[in-house]
């Protein structure tokens, strides 16, 4: 999913994580036939300092593995390995057992299983080798979970690499490294903690949102903070990253304060990514951020800010993750700004900016009328609509804030509201769509309601001028649209072969053709943010290989931004 700050790929909240970082709590020591043992050992590094594979080990007791293993073949839009697993083989105390695998039908997340042609006898374990080819995704935009690997280390989640059991029973997963391939100070870190871990009872589709990261890694502080705090990096950001862990670690405590919520683990991971750097994905009660050689520390603070809304917050209990993401992917944008500056980790300026970058999005994205329900179809496809639970349910929120402001005549807020929404949890009670609806409801009247089904029908949203407060006000500018300049769902597949393209666009009269291949993942989501980043494809034409570079920007359109009050443009409205 896109990130609001960085405008690139954030937000998939993967399933959280009860016990704290590095400790394996006395009712988590797992009994032997509760436990599925995971065994990683990467290979060594080459010249470049790629790991070029991992050799996986996985046991499990016979009650468990009996349906079989299975692993997805796309999980959350990537590719994993199943169908380039290398030396696959199976044994148990009777010897070897051949497996044969099905594959599900093409859909979100479709396994392949493999099963045992014979009754196994006593513990199974499976012996494979999962290649790292560091190739990019050929589905498109996608969060950064694929095997990856550089600097003498290697990432990637359990459900991109790991064969687990075919089976809806919970058992507990106990992980182990091996690094006998590589040097001595090698270590390993997952969402489970630091080294070697056994984690809580889950299901199995619950253990495929374990993320690791193994081989040489930097990390900060030296261990897990008393507040959960840690984080740890492959490869060298162009920035001090120690630095920028520090900072957040000091904004994880402000958040554990605003949420009055203690003991909950907070992990950081970062890894270079070559398609959309500065964004990332929520797994586990962690974040996996990326970065290239361009990342800037102070925008990928806002990046750190808004993953971290997701541990607080979480997603409404819907079976439709981007159905209901207004609420978990809005929540987050809207106060990625707001608890950093109130706790004077950002300035004025850096809010306004992130306020103003929000606004500009939304109000110059063609399909900002797109209804809630057709969203998912069209997600992964266009990135005007990957960007819409972002903008348009931070702007919710904020015009709710605001209303909730004005109504209770300055004594109530949207803090008051969720704060109390999420204590539902606690009761056992479920955070639904309609649940929230009832709280607005109660809080507004009819006025709430309406104000909610206004965005989810596609209404556009209208801010009063004080929306962010007395301080600010709002202004017009006119900005240009982001026009790709051709058929958006090209980039959703392999080949990409250039169709559908735009009559007199940026894109044709910088040369590109209706046909041409292009050769390379196209980041849009932070270019769309971005009024004069330029757009650049590597193009395969005719057996030539060449670049074509363009400002992909259509008609210019009004829109509305907000600057500090008192200030000339307050005063002119321009």
């Amino acid at each position: 999913m896109p990130k609001l700050a960085s405008g690139n790929i954030v937000g998939f909240v993967l399933g959280a994580l009860p016990a704290c970082v590095g400790i394996v709590p006395a009712h988590a020591q797992a009994r032997a036939s509760d436990t599925v043992e995971v065994v990683l050992r990467p290979g060594p590094a080459d010249a470049a300092q790629d790991i070029a594979f991992v050799d996986v080990t996985v046991t499990a007791p016979a009650d468990l593995q009996a349906p079989g293993f299975r692993l997805p073949r796309v999980t959350g839009n990537v590719k994993t390995v199943a169908t380039s697993i290398e030396n696959l083989r199976a044994a148990d105390e009777n010897g070897s057992i051949a497996l044969d695998f099905r594959d599900d039908p093409d859909g979100a997340k479709p396994y392949r299983r493999w099963k045992a042609s014979r009754p196994a006898h006593g513990q199974v374990t499976i012996r494979y080798r999962a290649p790292i080819t560091n190739a990019p995704n050929p589905l498109g935009a996608a969060p950064p979970l694929e095997l990856r690997s550089d600097s003498v280390a290697f990432s990637g989640l359990l459900g991109a690499y790991v064969l687990l059991p075919d089976t809806g029973k919970a058992y507990r997963l106990k992980l182990e490294w091996d690094f006998s391939s590589l040097a001595a100070e090698s270590i390993g870190v997952s969402t489970l903690g630091v080294g070697n871990q056994s984690g809580a009872e889950k299901t199995s589709e619950m253990q495929e949102s374990t993320f690791t990261l193994g081989g040489h890694l930097d990390h900060e502080p030296a261990t897990p903070a008393a507040n959960g705090f840690f984080s740890a990096w492959q490869g060298r950001p162009p920035f001090d990253a120690h630095a920028l862990m520090r900072w957040t670690q000091t904004l994880y405590g402000a958040y554990q304060t605003f949420f009055a919520t203690r003991g909950t683990t907070y992990n950081v991971f970062l890894r270079r990514n070559p398609v959309n750097p500065g964004g990332g994905v929520e797994v586990a009660n962690s974040f996996v951020g990326t970065f290239d050689d361009s990342t800037r520390a102070d925008e990928f603070k806002l990046t750190l800010a808004h993953e971290m809304v997701h541990t607080f917050v979480g997603e409404l209990d819907e079976k439709d993750d981007l159905a209901a993401s207004w609420f978990s992917e809005g929540i987050a944008v809207y106060y990625e700004r707001l608890l950093p500056y109130r706790a004077g980790q950002i300035t004025r300026d850096e809010y306004l900016r992130s306020v103003n970058i929000t606004a500009a999005r939304y109000y110059t994205d063609l399909l900002n009328t797109t209804p809630n329900r057709d969203i998912p179809a069209r997600f992964w496809a266009d990135t005007r609509i990957r960007v819409l639970p972002y903008d348009r349910g931070a702007l919710y929120f904020a015009r709710l804030n605001a209303l909730i402001g004005k109504a209770s005549r300055g004594r109530r807020s949207l803090d008051d509201l969720l704060l109390a929404f999420l204590k539902r949890r606690a009761t056992g009670l479920p955070l639904t769509q309609a649940a929230w609806v009832d709280a607005v409801t109660r809080e507004l009247g009819a006025q709430g309601k309406s104000q909610f089904d206004d965005m989810m029908s596609g209404k556009p949203i209208v801010l009063d001028s004080d929306t962010f407060g007395p301080c600010f006000c709002r202004t017009q500018q006119k900005m240009r649209r982001y026009e790709l300049g051709f058929d958006p769902e090209v980039l959703a597949h392999s080949p990409r072969i250039v169709r559908g393209l735009v009559a007199g666009s940026a894109a044709e009269k910088a040369g590109l053709r209706n046909g041409d291949e292009i050769a390379r993942p196209v980041p849009q989501d932070g270019i769309q943010a971005n009024q004069s980043a330029m757009l650049k494809l590597r193009i395969k034409r005719d057996g030539a290989n060449f670049d074509v570079d363009y400002l992909p920007r259509g008609e210019s359109v009004e829109t509305w931004q907000w600057t500090a009050a008192g200030s000339e443009a307050c005063r002119t409205g321009k």
